[in-house]
């Protein structure tokens, strides 16, 4: 093969996953009820980061290729029994498949908030039910629409859905779905500290941090982040906060992360 054939393989290649990649993401904010106008802003937002994204790229390829040149030269000594030393195509493949796998358990303790780093529910919502099955007394704030938590997860608990539905108010007793408009974070304060005071025992999930950021500012949201942090702590409940940090520049993220008790 030619260096342009090998040229042309690889850009076709890189062009593929990334329009695959683009296209996954879009398909995940649409599954969480966006607006058009919400994922208007988020696809800005993931374009803006393009460069930092392809730059990190670079340095994970980069970095590959230096190990498997050290591999090269410096051949580790096999011992009888062990599994022979992968190629750089199986150790990239590996690579790929440990960053699919589910993130680890997360220990959690009464009195504090966790801010998780991951746009994923599948852990938030295993800690979640864990405690329920303690005896905990759970309520989920929540951008999916709740129908869907529920047929997916199996969660058995209040759920709150965090939209701004026109017509809707919080509570409406025709529906058997809560609601709370992203935009009234004084409301959202004041949900999750009466649900606090009213349970001794309480796990509050809030999903959606990306969306009260759209709808007010880093700011607002930070200071309602950081009133509702010592409400939890008063009351000895666990508050859950996964998030996209993508979606955050570098030093909001810092800002957001300095909330979290986790180690």
């Amino acid at each position: 093969m030619t260096d342009e054939e090998s040229y042309a393989k690889g850009y076709i290649k890189g062009y593929e996953e990334g329009l695959k990649e683009a296209w996954e993401e879009l398909i995940s904010m649409t599954s969480k009820g966006y607006t058009s106008r919400e994922i208007q802003i988020l696809a800005k937002t993931r374009r803006s980061q393009l460069r930092d994204k392809i730059d990190l790229r670079q340095k994970r390829l980069k970095r590959e290729m230096d190990l498997s040149e050290e591999k090269i030269i410096d051949v580790p000594v096999q011992e009888i029994g062990d599994s022979p030393p992968k190629t750089p195509a199986e150790q990239k493949e590996q690579e790929s498949v440990q960053e699919d796998e589910p993130t680890p358990p997360l220990k959690v303790v009464a009195g504090a908030t966790y801010i998780i780093k991951d746009k994923r529910l599948d852990q938030p919502i295993s800690v979640m039910k864990a405690q329920l099955k303690k005896g905990a007394s759970g309520l989920c704030i929540v951008r999916t629409p709740p129908d869907h938590l529920r047929e997916k997860y199996g969660l058995d608990c209040r759920m709150v859905w965090l939209t701004k539905m026109e017509g809707v108010r919080n509570g409406n007793t025709s529906s058997s779905i809560e609601y709370v408009s992203p935009t009234d974070t004084p409301a959202i304060t004041t949900l999750i500290k009466t649900y606090l005071s009213e349970n001794k025992k309480a796990i509050v999930l809030l999903e959606g941090l990306e969306y009260l950021i759209n709808q007010n500012d880093f700011k607002t949201v930070l200071k309602f982040l950081s009133g509702t942090k010592d409400q939890v702590f008063l009351a000895k409940g666990i508050l859950l906060v996964p998030f996209d940090p993508v979606v955050l520049d570098p030093k909001d993220l810092k800002a957001l992360e300095r909330e979290s008790d986790e180690d």
